[in-house]
């Protein structure tokens, strides 16, 4: 991650990562037999370190409402802590995911965001039940408060300067929290 993040995916060499790793060129290519192959495997790694980040800044919370308003500010924590991830990505995504790469990181973020939509569903679902949210349509709503999320920081990568962080989480957390009122 740290080669993506210096160099750009495109123009990261498998030398660099072996010499981040500190192996040989060739022991890289027996684990991975391409550069996308490497990327694929980081982002599945990533992803699943971000999944861990949440369920620990989301333990132990029991309330729907609490749960949601420290998902969206653990969201935003993630736009700093995560910054080179969220690059690399954007960088992967824009300049070369072209046919069996895109198709296969496609697939990757398809069923990554079926799972987000299903978890942060099951939360809005669980406020409907015990009176605290109202809600026609959680799943629908999941996808609402994700594209938003992602659109943010998709805007702060470009503009750092477009919006204060702190501000906008607040902003945001206070309209998805009253757009739920029963």
């Amino acid at each position: 991650m740290r080669v993506f993040a210096r160099d750009g995916y495109h123009r990261a060499k498998m030398e660099a990562v072996a010499e981040e790793a500190g192996i040989g060129k060739g022991t890289v290519y027996e684990y991975f037999k391409s550069k996308t192959d490497l990327f694929l495997v980081l982002h599945d790694h990533m992803l699943a370190e971000l999944k861990d980040f949440y369920m620990k800044e989301l333990a132990g919370i029991q309330q729907p409402a609490a749960i949601l308003e420290r998902f969206i500010a653990v969201a935003f924590q993630t736009f700093r802590v995560w910054e080179p991830f969220f690059l690399v990505f954007f960088d992967f995504w824009a300049e070369g995911g072209r046919g069996e790469q895109q198709a296969l990181l496609q697939t990757r973020l398809r069923e990554a965001y079926a799972v987000a939509r299903a978890d942060v569903a099951a939360i809005i679902a669980a406020g409907v039940k015990d009176g605290s949210f109202r809600c026609d349509n959680p799943s629908l709503t999941a996808a609402s408060i994700l594209a938003t999320l992602d659109g943010l920081v998709l805007q702060w990568l470009c503009d750092r300067d477009a919006f204060d962080l702190d501000a906008m989480r607040e902003t945001l957390t206070q309209g998805i929290l009253r757009g739920l009122q029963p």
